[in-house]
This record gives structure tokens, sequence and C-alpha cells, in this order.
């Protein structure tokens, strides 16, 4: 690209007050075209990354509009969408897609599936605008005011995961803010920073900030939790009323905060998919029983904060949970799994899919104290529950962990 970039000043009226000024600052009331910058080269194409930074006013947005003219197959990233659509329905009509558009981009929590666009966070907007430029097939997305109206942590989480869509999908970003936080983690091929008066400076940064995970990782630490710590993460699963039988319990703290919670709860004794993969036959004795919870515990529930998804944290997590817990063989029974497969960065392997109306059972079966630990079910919560599933088939997942 070769940007060049002038305004010519608008004609003005002179008055009384605008030659006070002038005579009093030696101004010549025609001062000219507003320079931006002259034959400024860059070396773009598709997945690259560039940023134009600088103070407000100092021409970087005028910038970007200019390289937009000259990036083939571009879209420009919005964060208003006037729709009442749930966001699943305006990606396309291949569910499976779609989710996995908003996957990638950060979204994959159900329940976000079902809002529209107005009722997203600030941060899920812009997760879902990335997902809307995804599915249009653009190789350029371009956004002025790059994360200019986010938390730190957001907006660091949303650039690291805009670096992992330039160099996984070949797609090219041309970016313009005010945010020096999120370097790091945009991790930028190239940056122009913008100085006012036409004076822009180009600078290859590739090699200066190799690839890597994101900028906090280091701050996280994974801690024991307790059952007590649940109802806080509850609101963000979609199944967030009912919990199982619990044996372990790992919290993630990012300083002082909670941002994320893996419960791993216990296995059901009779399960079709685990009876194919280890030759067992369905009958259950109480040998079968016992040989049974000592080698298998199940994730029972898996959440991470909003902010904190799209940037490779949620597998780590997972994986690093499973390192700790004792058990050779630990499950993993979701339905998301179907969708997006998220279960193989953290080393589970998809092994089949549930029976619909499966009967299942757990010692202490569902409501009340199981013999591992406590439930917080009810015989109502659970029979609503059995009915809310009745037509779900889940992917069944294991990992070995020995």
């Amino acid at each position: 690209m070769n940007l060049s970039c002038s305004y010519a000043s608008a004609p003005k009226r002179r008055s009384c007050n605008t030659e006070y000024v002038s005579g009093m600052f030696g101004i010549d009331p025609d001062i000219g075209p507003n320079v931006i910058a002259r034959g400024v080269g860059v070396d773009y194409r598709p997945g690259r990354i560039v940023l134009f930074a600088g103070p407000s006013g100092s021409g970087k947005s005028s910038l970007l509009r200019e390289a937009l003219k000259q990036a083939p197959d571009s879209a420009s990233l919005s964060a208003s969408y006037d729709d009442r659509r749930a966001i699943i329905d305006t990606l396309g009509p291949d569910a499976r897609a779609a989710a996995g558009c908003l996957s990638v981009c950060g979204l994959s929590e159900a329940m976000a599936m079902l809002r529209s666009p107005g009722e997203l966070s600030d941060g899920q907007r812009y997760r879902y605008a990335l997902a809307r430029c995804l599915a249009g097939g653009s190789e350029t997305i371009a956004a002025d005011e790059w994360c200019a109206t986010l938390d730190q942590v957001t907006a660091r989480v949303i650039s690291h995961n805009v670096r992992k869509l330039a160099d996984s999908r070949g797609i090219g970003f041309l970016l313009a803010g005010t945010r020096e936080d999120i370097i790091d983690d945009l991790k930028p091929d190239i940056i122009v920073r913008c100085r006012g008066g036409g004076a822009v400076d180009v600078r290859e940064c590739s090699a200066d900030l190799p690839r890597g995970p994101i900028s906090f990782r280091d701050g996280l630490e994974i801690r024991p939790g307790k059952l007590a710590d649940w109802p806080y993460f509850a609101k963000w699963h979609y199944r967030g009323r009912g919990l199982g039988p619990v044996r372990r319990v790992e919290v993630l703290h990012h300083g002082d905060e909670k941002v994320g919670i893996c419960i791993f709860g216990c296995v059901a004794l009779a399960n079709a998919s685990r009876n194919r993969i280890f030759g067992l036959d369905g009958r259950m004795s109480s040998d079968q029983a016992r040989t049974i919870n000592r080698n298998f515990a199940c994730i029972s529930r898996f959440v991470l904060d909003p902010r904190y998804r799209g940037a490779g944290i949620g597998g780590w997590f997972l994986d690093r949970a499973c390192r700790s817990a004792p058990w050779p063989w630990i499950e993993l029974i979701s339905e998301m799994a179907n969708l997006v497969p998220f279960y193989r960065v953290a080393g589970f392997v998809r092994a089949g899919r549930q029976p619909r109306k499966s009967r299942m059972r757990q010692t202490g079966q569902g409501p009340g104290h199981g013999c591992w630990g406590k439930s917080n079910w009810t015989a109502a919560s659970y029979a609503e529950y059995r009915k809310r599933t009745r037509r779900s088939r889940p992917a069944y997942c294991i990992r070995d962990n020995r």
C-alpha cells in the first residue's frame, strides 16, 4: 500500500472574531490543506495485522479509510446491529457452521447464542461483530477505535483472538486505536504511528512480538475450590440450577478474582459408550461399580468468565485441572461438544454420543446425597432437568489421564 491523505481546508467566512485571532497570532486565514501523510508505504497483505496508532486527532482514522480503499474484499467491523433475531440465526442456516464461527470468536456459550445482538455485553458484541465478518468471508476486516470502549481484560483477550484468526485463517486486519496496552496481545505485524502534522512512522514488528499465550497467563492460578464457589459461576452455564454429587472443585483465579471453575463429579455407572470402549457387558456388579468409581470421574461443570473466552485460556485451564486429578480416566459428556470441538485442546477424544432418553444412573440417583459427595438436586429440579433434556444426545468424550 502507498498511503497519502490530506484534506483541503474549508473556506472560512471572515468576521471580526476571525480577524482578531488571525491578527493576534499572525495566522493567514487561508491556512492551506491539512496533510495527514504523503507516500507512506505499508507492506500489507491478508494474514497480516496493521495497527494505526496515535493520539486523538493525529489522523489514524483517515489513514485507515485510505488503506481500506486499497484493500480488496474488505469489511468494516461494527459492534452495533439492529437485529432482533438470535445471533445463531444471523450467521446462515447451518447451525453447526454458525456455532463454529461464534466459537472461534469466543462466543461458544449456549445462552449467548440465543440472545439478540442488543442483549449482548460490549465485549460480546465485539466478538459477534468479528463472527459476522468471518461469516461473510472477507479477506480483510477493518475497525476504527479498536477496543476503545472495553475493559482491559476484554480488550486483551479479543486482541489475542484476532491474532489467532490472522494466523490460522489468513485474514488481514486493519485497525486504528489509541490503546497501547493491547499491543503485546494483538502482536501487529506493522505499527503505523501517526504523530500529527504529516509525521508518520512505520515499523515492522513481527519479529519483535513472537507468538505465544496471552500476556497475563502467568498471572493465572488454579486453586482448590469448594461447592460454595459454584453459585457465582452458575449464571454463565445453561445448566446452572442443578448440580449432582461433587468429587473435586478447581477454581481459576486472576489475581484475587475468580474467573473459572472446573467441577469433577460422579460418572454414570451404566454408560453405553464406556461399555463399548472398555468391553463391559452392561451388567453391573458391586465389584465393577467400585472399580469404575475408583478409575473414572466426569467433568460435571466447566465455566469460564465470558471476558476470558476465545484466548485459549479455557483449554489450558481444563487440561491443568485434569492433570492434577487423581483418576486415570476422565469423562466429558457435553451437548456443546457436538457443535464445537473445544475438548480436543484439553486432551479429550470424542468416542460417541449418548442415547436419547438415557436411563443412566448414579449412586445416589441424582436427587439427594450420593456416596461421593453432596448434591443440590431436589426431586422437582431433577424431574424438570430430565424433561428439558429428553431430546438431548450429548457427545461422549474421554481423556486418558494416566
